[in-house]
């Protein structure tokens, strides 16, 4: 410590807040009563938005939950059902039963150069939604109808009897695609590939359990149950964890706080649209029109020949200020009472002339003599 200047030593120290009414070194809490009002409310806006995100998370984690615990219980031991029996595109047999009926089901059909690029067939248990619907290059619609899927196989007919029938023991497994609502249907006896395109509210129900039924009748239902267990052990270790509490001096205090800045905006707002609407309906300022002595002899009533007429003289008057101004040439200016007066307040005695028949500016009297 003998080269440290002690200064600095004790400017480098963490300043601690010691509570001399507990045990030693205690450091203590800062009331929220202290903080700003601010930052209150920006702690309870901030603690409100994490609850109602957790909230929603938790919400479709346990949705989630529950269909993977339903799934699991299905692949361990649902067998299939008796019923139904009739209007189905195919006469079931004795020991047949039904796992799924699609009452709407699109007929598709691939072309052979395309194949590679779909999904490989296998014994994957697809729990995701799908929303799109386009079909992918290669592939058509052969016709819509309805679809069942049975202990044995899967059959489709259509109003205009078209049909068709996959068994299982000429396939090789179902194909699920992850982007579409479409499961095609590999099989071993080099027929074109084809397959069924489901609305997108029942994927996952006709992907289980097509894929159920085809592992039970290939023996492979352990795998479908392996699958969902494991599936079920991940969603659990996913779980939300609900998100720490925020305190009032975690606040962002850089520049200008948000509180400050949305009221500064709402101002400036406001100020705008008030300025634009007065400036809209505020009457037009008056403009005087170009000629006044037009606009004079227009406004002014009909003369008579009592009206006193001063004539402007033609040469230059001196104004107020000492500078000339040219004398405004033309007609007579009228004035209804009172004299006239010049550029420079003097006044000028008033003329009586006398007005021709027909009025100012109307025609001259014929000469007589």
């Amino acid at each position: 410590m003998g080269s440290i200047d002690r200064r600095s030593f004790l400017i480098a120290r963490p300043v601690v807040v010691r509570d001399v009414t507990a045990a030693p070194y205690s450091i203590m809490a800062v009331p929220a009563s202290t903080q700003p009002a601010w930052r209150l409310r920006w702690a309870e806006r901030e603690n409100e938005r994490r609850r109602r995100a957790y909230d929603a998370r938790s919400a479709a984690w346990q949705r989630r939950h529950d269909h993977l615990v339903r799934l699991r219980i299905e692949a361990a031991g649902f067998l299939g059902c008796t019923q139904p029996r009739a209007g189905l595109p195919v006469a079931l047999d004795d020991d047949e039963v039904v796992y799924r009926v699609l009452p709407v089901a699109d007929l598709i059909e691939v072309d052979a150069r395309h194949g590679t690029r779909l999904p490989a067939p296998g014994l994957t248990v697809a729990t995701d939604d799908v929303a799109g619907r386009a079909l992918p290059r290669g592939a058509r619609v052969l016709d819509t109808g309805l679809a069942v899927v049975t202990s044995r196989r899967v059959a489709f007919s259509s109003e205009r009897g078209r049909r068709h029938e996959w068994r299982y023991a000429d396939l090789v497994g179902p194909a699920h695609h992850r982007a579409l609502p479409l499961t095609l249907l590999h099989a071993t006896d080099g027929r074109r590939l084809a397959g069924l395109r489901v609305p997108a509210a029942g994927t996952v129900n006709f992907r289980f359990y097509l894929t159920l039924a085809f592992a039970a009748a290939t023996g492979g239902r352990a795998v479908v149950t392996a699958q969902l267990e494991a599936l079920l052990a991940a969603h659990r270790r996913a779980r939300p964890v609900p998100p720490p509490p925020v305190r009032p001096d975690q606040a962002p205090s850089s520049g200008l706080r948000a509180e400050p800045r949305a009221a500064l905006a709402a101002a400036v707002v406001a100020v705008a649209f008030v300025a634009l609407a007065a400036a809209g309906t505020a009457a037009p300022e008056r403009v005087d029109p170009p000629y006044r002595a037009e606009a004079a002899r227009r406004s002014t009533p009909a003369v008579t020949s009592d009206l006193f007429v001063a004539t402007a003289p033609a040469a230059a008057t001196p104004d107020l200020l000492g500078a000339t101004v040219p004398a405004v040439s033309g007609g007579p200016v009228a004035w209804r009472t009172g004299a006239a007066r010049s550029g420079a307040g003097a006044l000028v005695p008033p003329v009586r002339i006398a007005c021709p028949p027909g009025g100012p500016g109307g025609p001259a009297a014929p000469a007589t003599g």
